[in-house]
């Protein structure tokens, strides 16, 4: 029996995942959301869209893979648009999941400060986050929801 959304934690456990994933998946968060197309707010959470481009889906497929064990709040949908057009990843979940995505994407260093992300021990998460912070923030700022001054719009939450 799976839990129900709602009742799942919101916080990214990287403890979840074994140490030489972790590696992966924070090298790989921000070469594969460098490639974000746009971004559409969803009403519990977002869709991000990327180029039909060779190797895209696996990195898509691992991404899932390993996000789905250190934040399992999420729920992931990836669609295949037909004629070789884009791929889509959605992120949802129940309640706070969209606010968390703007928080984690818009903010990443008040994330870990927050504790939002919680690190293994031996992580550089400081290292990890200085890669990855101006690419999600990017990110974010595609989907209309985060300025360059970090402040998240209201009224496109």
């Amino acid at each position: 029996m799976t839990s129900s959304p709602s009742a799942l934690p919101i916080v990214c456990d990287l403890l979840a995942v074994t140490a030489a994933d972790r590696e992966r998946l924070m090298a790989a968060v921000p070469r594969l959301f460098q490639a974000v197309q746009a971004v559409h707010a969803l009403p519990d959470g977002y869709a991000f869209r990327f180029a039909n481009a060779p190797g895209r889906i696996l990195a898509l497929a691992e991404f899932i893979e390993h996000e789905r064990q250190c934040c399992p709040f999420y729920a992931f949908a990836l669609e295949v648009e037909p004629g070789g057009g884009p791929f889509w990843l959605r992120l949802s979940g129940g309640d706070g999941v969209k606010e968390f995505v703007q928080t984690v994407f818009g903010d990443l260093q008040a994330a870990v400060r927050n504790q939002l992300i919680r690190p293994a021990p031996g992580d550089d998460l400081e290292a990890a986050v200085a890669r990855a912070a101006p690419v999600l923030a990017e990110v974010m700022a595609k989907a209309g929801v985060y300025t360059p001054g970090g402040e998240v719009s209201r009224d496109a939450a």
